[in-house]
């Protein structure tokens, strides 16, 4: 036997022992940092919104987003519904919805850019270590037949409805010290049915008196009154006057104190709100 071959054997052995243990200091091999996951904890990391559309001034005005999921992992749906996510789910949403905003598909722009009478503009956004990424898209869901928007933005609204979704079941209310209330003019018949819309010209039976504690500023000029409030006057409003709760409109009437009929409601207001 050749000890000497041996010995060089052993030698070489050792030295790439040596050198596997010394890879994570060697150039070339250093496993690629990660962005850090620090979001701020009290604003929203993803948000999802629907703005515009064949609304009424009213509802318009009362609508909040259809989801806000805050740094700390506290998820509301509809500003009705709340859950919360954990570290992993948190960040695994951040990253998708940010990988998804960042490819060179999601900023192509249409090309003419569509219009769709009365449809609805979808906005979704997230924050990101590097900065905010946004989108918005109007008529989104009327033009996904036609292909007019990216794959990837209708993979990050999904991402989105599919938490709503978790957030909703879960039944759990969401509650708040603050709320707006929105109050209208009160109209008989509806816009699009045919009917007359006219001003209610008359006291009845279901209109109720204004709660005096809930004070309203002057009437804008379509008639919109709208207030954010805190305090006593935000525990009369949700004590008093009757939500929407479904968001489809049918608002109590109420008498001001200036004799003037309106249809009211409210909500509670979302943390950064």
């Amino acid at each position: 036997m050749d000890h000497r071959l041996t010995r060089r054997g052993l030698l070489a052995g050792l030295l790439a022992a040596a050198a596997l243990a010394a890879c994570d200091d060697a150039p070339g091999v250093t496993p690629a940092p990660t962005d850090s996951f620090d979001p701020p904890q009290d604003q929203p990391l993803a948000t999802w919104e629907l703005t515009g559309g064949l609304t009424a001034a009213g509802m318009a005005a009362l609508r909040p987003p259809r989801l806000v999921v805050y740094g700390d992992g506290d998820a509301i749906a509809d500003a009705t519904y709340r859950s919360r996510l954990d570290p992993d789910q948190l960040r695994t949403l951040a990253n998708s919805l940010a990988d998804d905003l960042r490819t060179g598909a999601s900023q192509k722009k249409p090309t003419p850019t569509p219009t769709i009478v009365d449809a609805p503009v979808t906005r979704v956004s997230v924050w990101s270590p590097t900065g905010p990424l946004a989108f918005t898209a109007e008529g989104m869901d009327e033009l996904k037949p036609d292909h007019v928007y990216a794959d990837v933005l209708y993979d990050a609204r999904d991402r989105l409805a599919t938490v709503h979704k978790a957030v909703s079941s879960t039944a759990q209310p969401y509650l708040a010290t603050r709320v707006r209330v929105v109050a209208v003019p009160a109209l008989i018949g509806q816009a699009g049915t045919g009917s007359p819309v006219v001003p209610d010209p008359s006291p009845s039976a279901t209109v109720a008196a204004w709660p005096a504690d809930i004070a309203l500023p002057s009437p804008d000029a379509e008639g919109l009154r709208r207030a954010d409030l805190d305090g006593d006057p935000a525990r009369a409003a949700v004590r008093m006057l009757t939500r929407d709760l479904d968001q489809r409109g049918a608002w109590p009437s109420y008498r001001m104190p200036d004799g003037t009929v309106v249809r009211a409601s409210w909500r509670y207001l979302l943390p950064n709100e």
